[in-house]
């Protein structure tokens, strides 16, 4: 089983978002954002390539799929990074394609949570 945070305002269409479970919703209000952790079932490449395509075109957006430390796969709307979640070393290459090619601030970029079990920490964040 894997988990994803997908951002409801990165979706052209957030009704995509019918077609899986969603487990926990956050708002955040510095950001304006709906924050979803949904379950993935395989086959997670199917899910990859339905929620990239309902991203925005024209936004600097991501997600992320973990499970329980054995993967974690950071989603572009035209790349894709299978990194581990062990490993932040291996992390490098996905930060700096959203730092440099999208803009995006280095603190959106840390992947967290990148495992199930990390999910309440995150959740109670702002």
């Amino acid at each position: 089983m894997y988990h994803s945070i997908i951002i409801e305002e990165s979706l052209e269409n957030p009704r995509i978002l019918e077609n899986y479970r969603i487990l926990r919703t956050k708002f955040s209000e510095r950001q304006n954002w709906h924050l979803h952790i949904v379950e993935i079932t395989e086959p997670v490449e199917d899910a990859i390539k339905e929620i990239q395509n309902a991203m925005i075109g024209d936004r600097p957006d991501y997600f992320h799929i973990y499970d329980e430390g054995k993967d974690l796969i950071v989603i572009f709307k035209d790349k894709v990074f299978n990194i581990d979640p062990n490993n932040k070393s291996t992390w490098q290459e996905a930060r700096a394609f959203g730092a440099f090619k999208l803009s995006i601030p280095a603190e959106q970029l840390d992947f967290y949570p990148s495992k199930i079990s990390e999910e309440d920490e995150w959740y109670s964040r702002e």
